[in-house]
């Protein structure tokens, strides 16, 4: 047992710790090297991501700047249709003009974020109030072109006939109750949509793209 003992402090005494020790070091480095190379690598996406969000952000803003541009140049035409509107409730026979609106909001920034599946440039939040917002742009659009194409149709026979839109007491025919129904539509969605995009969606847009820079 002794001369066991004896053997096994000798192997022990004789064994090369530093090559050990050597390994060990070597093995760290490579595990460290390894560590820093995902961080890295993480550390690269995350920020690959976050300058996708930016060029998002800042495109969205042009876009929702140059819709509240365009809903302030299109006011003053709908201001004229409300004018006519009050003419009628007063009991006077105006013409009806053509309705000369346009919309022009294609919303390109958020369709290129779908069509390139992009959804992680976009916050849930602000995403989510793109999407809720939606449906007043395609309302808007849809009373536009509605208006457009009915004034257009109205006016040949109001050139034929200027009383053939009034009755005897010089109220609107009912069938002709579309124009200040949708001229007030119009209006309010016009209103609506400038106050959203310049008080709430451009704030939050700009405040989140602080946050990432």
């Amino acid at each position: 047992m002794a001369i066991r003992i004896a053997g096994l402090i000798e192997r022990l005494a004789n064994f090369r710790w530093a090559d050990v020790f050597r390994y060990l070091v070597e093995f760290l480095i490579v595990f460290v090297g390894i560590y820093l190379a995902f961080l890295l690598t993480d550390y690269q996406e995350e920020f690959r991501e976050r300058e996708i969000q930016v060029k998002y952000y800042e495109s969205l803003i042009l876009e929702f700047r140059a819709l509240a541009l365009h809903l302030d140049a299109e006011e003053p035409k709908i201001l004229k249709h409300l004018a006519i509107v009050e003419e009628i409730e007063q009991g006077n026979r105006p013409i009806i003009p053509v309705s000369n609106l346009v919309y022009a909001f294609q919303d390109g920034v958020v369709d290129a974020a779908f069509s390139g599946r992009n959804f992680e440039a976009l916050d849930k939040g602000i995403l989510g109030a793109i999407i809720t917002g939606r449906p007043a742009l395609e309302a808007l659009d849809r009373s536009i072109r509605m208006l457009n194409g009915l004034t257009a149709e109205l006016l040949p026979i109001q050139m034929a006939d200027e009383d053939c839109c009034y009755d005897e007491e010089d109220n609107l025919l009912p069938l002709l109750e579309w124009y200040p129904h949708l001229t007030r539509e119009i209006y309010a969605i016009n209103r609506q949509l400038r106050v959203v995009v310049l008080e709430r969606a451009i704030p939050d847009l700009e405040q989140s793209m602080q946050a990432l820079q």
